[in-house]
């Protein structure tokens, strides 16, 4: 079987490469793109909105896939308050550089990792989140990764899933691919956006409970479950 770490010019076109130099303004760039959307203190709210679905409780073991810099899960860590268990990984080291100069709360752990090959047990973990990173993975590899999610959180645990959208109104649909052509991604953006989020979601197995937009509709939140 072929090593996962050697899919084609994933790891090293969009993760070596694009999040060598992307990483520095990654948050930056998100606080930008967030305010532009809620104003000041946009990011917060935007990620805990985001919380609010997925209802972390102390005590619970919570895994934040394809973390990045670790902003969403540092939050999380601190809403458990040092009672459960927050792992973030991220197969970017200029990522998880930055995610690991941050504070960190008790019970939080980073790890540097292919999200198709989770070192954890079946079932080990309560609930999950996927913010912002499937778009940028090729088909074989944001399916694996949504299988590997299925595998590690419990039977009736929940996932809060974050990505990119296609907008109803026309004019801000354009406006999205124009963007986005600007980016390193924009194949698997568009491939993810054909297939469908919750399509993917529900082939790896999950019930999905809620869809939602946010952001001028130009991102989907999709909350899913494992069944018993």
């Amino acid at each position: 079987m072929k090593n996962r770490r050697e899919m084609p010019d994933y790891y090293v076109r969009t993760y070596e490469h694009w999040y060598k130099w992307f990483s520095r303004i990654y948050d930056h760039f998100t606080t930008a793109t967030c305010f532009l959307f809620y104003g000041f203190d946009g990011e917060r709210r935007f990620r805990e909105s985001i919380m609010d679905r997925l209802n972390p409780q102390q005590g619970e073991k919570i895994l934040d896939i394809c973390s990045g810099t670790g902003t969403l899960t540092i939050m999380i860590a601190k809403r458990l308050a040092g009672k459960g268990e927050v792992t973030g990984i991220e197969i970017s080291p200029d990522q998880l550089r930055i995610a690991r100069r941050k504070e960190k709360p008790d019970g939080l752990s980073f790890i540097e990792g292919d999200a198709q090959d989770i070192p954890f047990p079946d079932s080990y973990f309560d609930k999950s989140t996927i913010f912002g990173a499937l778009h940028e993975m090729p088909r074989e590899v944001r399916r694996n990764v949504l299988s590997e999610a299925y595998r590690v959180i419990r039977p009736e645990g929940k996932i809060a899933i974050v990505e990119q959208n296609k907008p109803e109104r026309k004019w801000k649909s354009l406006l999205l691919d124009f963007l986005e052509m600007f980016n390193p991604e924009f194949p698997t953006y568009k491939d993810m956006l054909e297939c469908g989020l919750a399509n993917e979601i529900k082939q790896a197995g999950f019930r999905v409970i809620e869809t939602d937009t946010a952001c001028w509709e130009f991102f989907q939140i999709v909350l899913a479950e494992k069944g018993k």
